[in-house]
């Protein structure tokens, strides 16, 4: 009788063994199956509405001494400039070593922030002032690079959110300074 419940407990043992080894194996897949369909960056568009004129508020963006004016959560960082006005440095909170460089347009009243760390490209922040009457409407997009794990992917899903209410805060920034 005990030789029977061992080999009954045995047989058990093995099945959920290869239960849970079927379990991985589908699950591996699966996550490789949709990150194929997911991409390698998140954009995020908006547009805001300021109440100056669009000179003032290209000479505002596109000055770097006013980068913790603007971008939310900058404040708490000692920056520093890099040579010929390009854009900032400052060491982060992880010790790591972060870059915004800055390249403007003066046609069209935008510019390119560029988003390093620790040399690694990964951010890209847009902004544009276009003219409109009485105010200026601020084209604001930012597109952030994922890296080509798939666990980072998946896990990326619902990032544009995020993004979303870091962008309305950045605005609000703006507005605060010019209206």
């Amino acid at each position: 009788v005990f030789y029977q419940i061992f080999q009954d407990y045995n047989m058990t043992w093995q099945q959920h063994l290869k239960g849970v080894l079927i379990a991985i194996a589908t699950a591996t897949v699966l996550l490789f199956v949709i990150s194929f369909f997911v991409g390698d960056e998140i954009r995020v568009n908006k547009s805001f509405v300021v109440n100056s004129s669009a000179d003032s508020v290209y000479s505002f963006i596109k000055n770097p001494k006013n980068f913790n004016k603007i971008i939310e959560g900058s404040e708490s960082f000692d920056i520093s400039f890099l040579p010929d006005n390009r854009g900032i440095q400052y060491e982060g909170f992880d010790g790591n070593l972060h870059q915004f460089k800055y390249a403007c347009f003066e046609n069209s009243k935008g510019i390119e922030l560029s988003y390093f760390k620790e040399g690694e490209n990964l951010a890209l922040f847009k902004m544009k002032a276009k003219p409109k009457k009485n105010a200026t409407i601020i084209e604001y997009e930012k597109i952030w690079k994922i890296s080509f794990n798939p666990l980072s992917k998946i896990l990326s899903l619902n990032a544009d959110e995020d993004i979303e209410v870091g962008m309305k805060k950045d605005i609000y920034n703006i507005k605060k300074e010019l209206e």
